[in-house]
């Protein structure tokens, strides 16, 4: 899938936060997260996103001090992000809507590491069985984190957006991690 556009908010109407994604081919991809979902989602979705930037800038051997560590998590938290554009509307006109018009409610989201360590890949489940895999590359991984951090912000649900304590990364790289 190649990702042209995303967009995180929060929808006070229906409590939840929309996520949607837009293709180069004008597919839209709507997901709907709760509150639930999101407060299971976020503690793992940005260690792996923060120890995937880590991993860009440290080499795999060299021994950062907790300090150091936690000081570096946050540069890359705010690293620039030359091919994002904040600015440009999202267009949420589809040339076809694949999952359907109603938004993907999922009850379960898989996270881990992308292609070769990589990226991120993620893919969200529902009940009915509709499902939505994505593979996101580095810059739109960290973009995607400042968009739902935004999102939750602006939901007032007092969840706890601060960063987590990044854990160096495991010799064999991270196991995939599963929400229900």
């Amino acid at each position: 899938m190649d990702i042209h556009q995303m967009q995180v908010r929060y929808d006070p109407n229906a409590d939840r936060i929309s996520w949607q994604v837009r293709t180069r081919g004008g597919e839209l991809f709507s997901v709907w997260l709760t509150r639930r979902m999101v407060q299971r989602l976020w503690p793992p979705f940005q260690q792996l996103v923060t120890r995937m930037e880590l991993a860009t800038q440290v080499a795999p051997t060299t021994v950062v001090h907790p300090e150091a560590r936690e000081m570096l998590a946050q540069a890359a938290r705010e690293r620039p992000l030359p091919m994002a554009d904040f600015k440009t509307p999202f267009s949420a006109e589809p040339a076809a809507e694949p999952l359907g018009a109603e938004p993907l409610l999922p009850t379960s989201i898989d996270l881990g590491s992308g292609d070769h360590g990589k990226g991120l890949a993620i893919r969200l489940r529902e009940a009915a069985g509709r499902s939505l895999e994505l593979r996101l590359n580095d810059d739109l991984s960290t973009a995607l984190m400042r968009l739902l951090d935004k999102a939750v912000q602006a939901s007032e649900w007092g969840l706890v957006t601060a960063p987590v304590a990044v854990e160096p990364p495991p010799v064999a790289g991270p196991a995939p991690s599963s929400l229900n």
